[in-house]
Formats: C-alpha cells, sequence, structure tokens
C-alpha cells in the first residue's frame, strides 16, 4: 500500500501510519503533518485573506487537530494564538473578522471566557494560476526608468 499522507483510514477515520521502511521513506523530513484545506492556495484564498488572517487560519486548524479526538469547535484564548502566531491582538482582531467575512471560521465569545472557534467547510475550487488574485507589482527600476519619457 503505498503512502499517502493526506489519506485516512476510511473504517476507523485515523491517519493512516507510514510502515515504509527508512530506505524507503523520503529523506525530506519536516515533521508531522498539518490539516488544513488543501486548495487553499491554490483557490487564491490565502492572498484574498492576506498574510496575517492566513497565519491564524493555519493555528486555529492546528489547535483543532490537538486533542485525541480533533474537532471543528474548540475554545482558545487570545493570548495562547497569540504566543504561536507572533500577532498583535490588534492584528488577531483583524485577522479573525477576516476569517469570518470570508466564511472561513466562525467564533463567539461570552464575557471573561476564551473564544469558541467554529472551522467551517470548505468547497474551495482549483483555479488557474491566471485566474487567482495576485499583487500587482511595481516595474523594476531600470525598464521604470527607460520606459518614462
Amino acid at each position: 500500500m503505498d503512502f499517502d499522507p493526506f489519506e485516512d483510514d476510511p473504517e476507523t477515520g485515523e491517519a493512516i501510519s507510514d510502515t515504509r521502511s527508512k530506505a524507503q521513506k523520503p529523506k525530506l523530513d519536516i515533521g508531522l503533518w498539518a490539516r488544513f484545506p488543501n486548495k487553499f492556495f491554490g483557490s487564491g484564498m490565502a492572498r484574498k485573506v492576506g498574510t496575517s488572517a492566513s497565519v491564524l487560519y493555519f493555528a486555529l486548524c492546528e489547535n483543532a487537530n490537538r486533542d485525541q479526538e480533533p474537532s471543528n469547535t474548540f475554545k482558545a484564548s487570545d493570548k495562547a494564538l497569540a504566543s504561536e502566531t507572533g500577532l498583535s491582538p490588534r492584528t488577531m482582531r483583524d485577522a479573525r473578522i477576516t476569517l469570518f467575512e470570508n466564511g472561513l471560521v466562525s467564533y463567539s465569545r461570552e464575557p471573561g471566557q476564551s473564544y469558541t472557534y467554529t472551522l467551517l467547510r470548505q468547497e474551495l475550487k482549483w483555479l488557474k494560476r491566471s485566474e487567482r488574485p495576485r499583487q500587482k507589482l511595481k516595474p523594476r527600476a531600470m525598464a521604470a526608468a527607460r520606459a518614462q519619457p
């Protein structure tokens, strides 16, 4: 059986462990796999929400998968998320709003409590590179100098 790091056992729903020998395993070892929507980048969503919101989203995905029984609904404090992401409180607030507006998460908070997050199921469509939102780059210095009259 070939090892697919994103495949789950259909009977138990748990991740299939890698049973290959050391000689068969790839040399690149980046640690355990994170679980987040596989088309997050290919759909242009990462560019749409921006860097801070993407970092917060990855931290939320990791938090959802931490427990013995992963769940899409969990509690996480701003202090814990800030220490994991390096984002300031204001940036986290803005990123949380951006994620909510783009339908990636919903959240609620009772006074004096941590936020309760729910990661929403995504049906992201793979887009060609030419169709993805891209940042408009300024022309390089030499080309721009030649183009000016």
